[in-house]
């Protein structure tokens, strides 16, 4: 074989090798979250937020449901493309499904997020992340959904948008219904 077509052989193992790794890791950021030792799903961080009309908010209060996590920022396209699917979801599941959407822009006041809920028509929770809740979760993109069960552990997590139909698929799957 040529050098030449030891190159392209070797460079074409290379791609094949990053395509797999990128379709692997497509693959684990949506499926549930497991703990690495115990085989059991990952227990969720609680926490404590004031939303942005002054309520206390935190995921312990929620025991028994299914808590849906949307992190996200007002100046994030995606994010804003995420919001007909969340009302679709709260439409379908009411009051079985708790939609907590936490801002983690620190550029995102209190009022410009009430402005951002009245011109979108949310209806759910919205809270600044005052308490590290990014890093606790291990948020690196935007938006990050993290649904957890009624016993508070993370069955799956979702990276970037998300449509309607998958979360529906795995709340369903949660309730059993």
């Amino acid at each position: 074989m040529g050098a030449s077509a030891g190159r392209a052989y070797v460079i074409a193992a290379i791609i094949l090798a990053l395509v797999a790794a990128l379709i692997a890791a497509d693959a684990l950021r949506a499926s549930p979250t497991q703990g690495e030792s115990t085989g059991k799903w990952e227990k969720a961080t609680d926490f404590t937020l004031t939303d942005i009309y002054g309520n206390t908010i935190s995921l312990k209060k929620f025991k028994g449901k299914v808590v849906l996590l949307e992190f996200f920022s007002i100046h994030c396209p995606a994010c804003d493309k995420e919001i007909p699917e969340l009302k679709k979801l709260k439409s379908r599941f009411g009051a079985q499904l708790v939609i907590i959407s936490i801002s983690v822009s620190s550029s995102d006041t209190d009022e410009a997020l009430r402005d951002y809920a009245e011109e979108n028509g949310i209806d759910w929770f919205i809270a600044r992340d005052t308490a590290g809740l990014a890093d606790s979760y291990g948020i690196y993109y935007l938006p990050t959904i993290i649904i957890i069960d009624g016993d508070g552990y993370i069955r799956y997590r979702h990276e970037e948008f998300t449509p309607y139909e998958s979360l529906k698929s795995e709340v369903e799957s949660i309730l059993g219904s």
